[in-house]
């Protein structure tokens, strides 16, 4: 297992980029459904003298239906190899200029342009969101469609577009993940996106479906911080804002040096400084915006 580093936002891409799996089909799940569909057939086969051939019909259409289904997954799984090897060659700074050429070229190719938008994101945000915009939402995949929004969601919070982040993270549907890291990562995303649209109670039943002490990836824990810092301050809770802010500063300080950016209320700004000033930070927090 991949060592955790402790940072948020400002994460090595050669670092991160090491620790990502590349896509592969899930043969067990598809012998199952294999061994499903063959017991249906025999089942349809026996019941052929009490049914007739309707039951034959049944079991060759949902057939039919899985082989189109697993076609499409197949596809889908071959794209996404091929851009996670791309993405594996940014390793530093030529690395990743040659991987965003490479993911060049069809504007309408969902999954390319997420992959772009994250390598974009570390140095050019203003060009990683145009990237995303381009998308059609309604057009992409279904499994990436959560993805787009969530990478969106948070380059919108991060540039202060707070209202745009809301409308773009409201459709996502936390029960379409079968991975928790994802869940946790979405749920931070929309929760910070609830609360600084005047939506704390729902903000923080997200921070209490995923508590951040509980997530495993420093990153989600450190956005989950961050989140429960603005929902905590939208139910006018200052001491739970204060402890999750100097839970936030041991994570990552940078993300707390945020807070004092122009965009947010004079008591967070101030509290974020006296965060810092207490843990000895200050002076040393680089104020530096990567995604």
């Amino acid at each position: 297992m991949a060592k955790q580093k402790p940072t948020g936002l400002a994460t090595n891409p050669a670092d991160a980029l090491a620790d990502v799996e590349t896509p592969r089909m899930r043969w067990k799940i598809i012998a199952q459904i294999a061994a499903i569909l063959v017991g249906l057939w025999v089942t349809a086969g026996v019941a052929i003298p009490f049914v007739g051939y309707w039951g034959v019909g049944v079991v060759g259409v949902l057939t039919l239906v899985a082989a189109g289904f697993g076609i499409y997954i197949w596809r889908l799984t071959a794209r996404s190899r091929a851009i996670v090897d791309i993405m594996k060659g940014a390793t530093d700074e030529e690395g990743r200029r040659q991987a965003i050429q490479a993911l060049e070229g069809d504007s309408k190719d969902a999954m390319k342009a997420l992959a772009q938008a994250q390598l974009l994101s570390q140095t050019d945000p203003q060009e990683a969101m145009r990237v995303l915009e381009r998308i059609d939402l309604k057009k992409a995949p279904t499994m990436v469609q959560d993805d787009l929004r969530a990478q969106l969601g948070l380059l919108y919070l991060r540039n202060q577009r707070v209202r745009d982040a809301r409308e773009i993270v409201e459709p996502i549907r936390l029960d379409r993940r079968p991975d928790a890291r994802s869940k946790a990562l979405y749920a931070a995303v929309m929760a910070e996106a609830f609360a600084r649209t005047g939506s704390g109670d729902e903000a923080s039943k997200l921070i209490e479906t995923y508590p951040p002490h509980e997530a495993e990836q420093v990153e989600t824990k450190a956005l989950l911080w961050r989140a429960k810092v603005f929902t905590s301050f939208a139910l006018k809770k200052r001491g739970l804002a204060q402890q999750a802010m100097e839970a936030l500063a041991g994570i990552e300080p940078n993300m707390v040096a945020a807070f004092t950016l122009k965009g947010h209320p004079p008591e967070m700004v101030q509290m974020a400084k006296q965060t810092l000033g207490r843990a000895g930070l200050g002076p040393r927090v680089k104020m530096k915006h990567t995604r």
